[in-house]
């Protein structure tokens, strides 16, 4: 497999900086060792390999789609605790109670009751490209979920599930992104004008990652070629201790009176469409204990939400449907197993799914983030929904991801946009007052701690991988920093006692996708790993280096870098030296960390250890 030499210029620029930069672990996640889902795919990535799984055995949801109740993933969720949450499961958990004691997935007393559990989310992505063009003929996006190797070692029979679902996956997508290529190509045959492309693509959302469930909402959509695609949810839960994949039968205890409460649900939500579509509540009355157990959902730290794709309960101009049962409003209809959880969560707000909280005097309060297109910009205004408060910041964003924060017993709206040069801000919407305080808008985003794209026969391969946000008190921000260079920095965070991230770390880490060279002999400052200075040293004429962590003002610390990890331009007046992939894997703490101290006071040029920038290095690449 080789790495595809890219031409350079401000796009790729602008694509070394766009992706900002996370990670949900306060350690450097270049020393994390031990397996990951990942590991156990990489041989699945190169291009035309098998990871070892019978592709043809698997689901096949683009041919397929959906059985009567919408269930994708024909798998038996074997065997384990009952319903009612008595006995033990295939791992022994023992921890059907509400105060967390009990024994966890190591066999060891649960004494801090439920626990976080971190979570990484690789986005996968597989294209193939005409043979004559780069023009995409074909696209298949998909996801694997890892654990750090302290985790893995706590939970190991759901690393075991997560590594097997890996390879079901990848074997799925490169079995996919072959059929979708060979239909594009018969479809060009008698069409040479079509100017689109095959796809299918399955988004994450981690609703819960805890010690008692593990819940991914997953978004599917494909295209085919015809008049429209098709697009449903499903949801992927995982018993945390004994790795096994849940059934709707599995969390709700009691089916008939389930039921009938979703009966009343829909008919409140749905009350100007009943006369169109079937009530959810009749229609599960009508399945059989096997479908009904297979119904789509997903759960978080309030509610199960279940969901029903086009066609399901009406037409395809109908659209899908959702209904969400919270916890308080019926406890005696769930295992209670799965309502003991974390005091602080955190709950995507999605598009498709509403969701409401308790204002504190019983009463339910709708929460929600509507969306204007503005068409001489191009963009979107934001308008926040609280009950019947309406909050609407001046600002605009291009795209938007909110996220409902408990906190300290407060709920918190996160908003993340991207804005104009990929611009990250942060809106924090105080939900309990209502509240929205503009000048405390900050640059902070979201998104994957390397990114990673090779070229291979059949098709390319890309990853993008991250934390996922679940965890209030270790939350990795980025931010676009200007220290020696446009890049992003990441640090974990926690929501403080006013509902805005506080540090929780020192430094940022940087994710750069471009190294420096120094133009002379430098005597720079050395420091060890908690940022104390150790000396001085000498760094050669030619030596490479790359920014590897700063206080995002005052100094970058560096370390150097070989030549032949670079892809070197040196046959323009703008040098460039490209790193490979944009991770953070270069970084060893045990190196030689050099800090030169920054200034930007008097503006352009900016001055490193006193003197303007360029005279001491070259490759300095600012965006803008």
């Amino acid at each position: 497999m080789r790495k595809r030499d890219i031409a350079f210029g401000l796009g790729l620029m602008m694509m070394a900086i766009s992706l900002p930069a996370c990670s949900g672990s306060k350690k450097n996640p270049a020393a994390t060792e031990g397996p990951t889902a990942v590991e156990a795919t990489e041989a699945a990535d190169a291009t035309g390999k098998n990871p070892g799984a019978d592709a043809d055995a698997l689901n096949d949801r683009s041919s397929a789609g959906q059985d009567a109740s919408g269930d994708t993933t024909g798998k038996n969720p074997g065997s384990g605790t009952d319903a009612s949450g008595n006995g033990q499961d295939a791992a022994g958990d023992t921890t059907g109670k509400q105060d967390g004691t009990g024994t966890d997935a190591s066999g060891q007393g649960d004494v801090q009751g439920v626990q976080h559990i971190p979570l990484t989310v690789a986005e996968r992505s597989l294209s193939a490209c005409k043979p004559d063009s780069y023009a995409t003929m074909a696209q298949c996006d998909y996801f694997t979920l890892e654990l750090d190797a302290e985790t893995a070692k706590q939970y190991p029979a759901l690393q075991r599930a997560l590594v097997q679902a890996a390879k079901d996956e990848t074997a799925h997508a490169q079995k996919s992104i072959a059929e979708l290529s060979t239909e594009y190509q018969e479809l060009t045959a008698d069409w040479s004008d079509y100017e689109g492309h095959m796809s299918e693509s399955v988004k994450p959302h981690v609703m819960r990652a805890d010690s008692r469930i593990v819940s991914v909402l997953c978004s599917f959509e494909d295209y085919h070629g015809g008049a429209h695609g098709y697009y449903y949810t499903y949801g992927l839960n995982y018993d945390a201790a004994s790795g096994r994949e849940l059934k709707l039968s599995d969390v709700v205890s009691k089916k008939a009176q389930f039921i009938e409460l979703v009966r009343d649900k829909f008919e409140e939500k749905y009350a100007n469409d009943s006369y169109m579509l079937t009530n959810a509540g009749e229609y599960l009355a009508t399945l059989g204990d096997e479908e009904y157990a297979s119904t789509p959902w997903i759960m978080d730290s309030e509610s199960i939400t279940l969901f029903f794709a086009p066609y399901v309960l009406g037409t395809y101009a109908d659209g899908a449907q959702e209904v969400s049962i919270y916890f308080d409003e019926a406890p005696e209809l769930f295992d209670a197993k799965y309502l003991d959880t974390c005091a602080d969560y955190v709950i995507p707000l999605l598009p498709a799914r509403s969701y409401e909280t308790n204002a504190g005097d019983g009463k339910r309060v709708a929460i929600d983030v509507d969306f204007d297109y503005n068409d001489e910009y191009g963009s979107y205004a934001r308008e926040y929904v609280i009950g019947n408060t309406r909050i609407r910041p001046e600002g605009y964003s291009y795209s938007s991801d909110s996220y409902i924060v408990v906190a300290g017993g407060k709920h918190y709206l996160y908003t993340f946009s991207s804005a104009e040069n990929d611009y990250s801000m942060l809106e924090v919407v105080d939900v309990d007052t209502k509240s929205l305080d503009e000048s405390r808008t900050e640059n902070a985003g979201l998104g994957g701690v390397d990114y990673t794209w090779d070229e291979g026969d059949s098709y390319d391969t890309s990853c993008l991988r991250g934390p996922a946000f679940t965890d209030p008190s270790d939350v990795a921000l980025s931010r676009r920093l200007e220290v020696l260079g446009t890049t992003n920095g990441y640090r974990s965070c926690h929501v403080g006692a006013d509902g805005y991230p506080a540090a929780n770390d020192e430094f940022y880490t940087i994710l750069t996708s471009f190294a420096i060279r120094a133009k002379k002999d430098l005597k720079l400052d050395v420091v060890d790993a908690s940022g104390k200075k150790t000396g001085t040293k000498n760094v050669p004429a030619g030596t490479y280096l790359f920014d590897m962590r700063t206080d995002g003002e005052t100094f970058v610390d560096l370390q150097t870098i070989d030549a032949s990890a670079l892809g070197i331009n040196d046959e323009s007046e703008w040098k460039y030296f490209q790193i490979a992939d944009r991770s953070t894997d270069h970084i060893n703490l045990t190196k030689p960390i050099y800090r030169v101290h920054i200034d930007h006071s008097d503006g352009w040029p900016y001055h490193v250890n006193g003197v303007e920038e360029d005279s001491l290095f070259e490759g300095i690449m600012y965006a803008g």
